[in-house]
């Protein structure tokens, strides 16, 4: 899976927060493509990862609710 602008809106949404445009680029970036392994493999992320590690980069900006 790979998060889109749609699903990362969804997200803070839901978390009732607003995100700066360029942490919105950084996520994008980061999860927003596929990302290989040392062996040339490519790796998806599960929606469980991306939401996680979203939420884990999203947490400063929850506790400012």
């Amino acid at each position: 899976m790979l998060l889109t602008r749609k699903e990362l809106r969804t997200i803070t949404e839901s978390l009732k927060i607003r995100l700066p445009a360029e942490l919105e680029k950084e996520l994008l970036a980061a999860y927003g493509n596929p990302v290989t392994d040392d062996d040339g493999h490519v790796f998806e992320y599960t929606e469980q990862d991306i939401f996680e590690q979203v939420r884990k980069r999203l947490h400063p900006y929850m506790k400012n609710l």
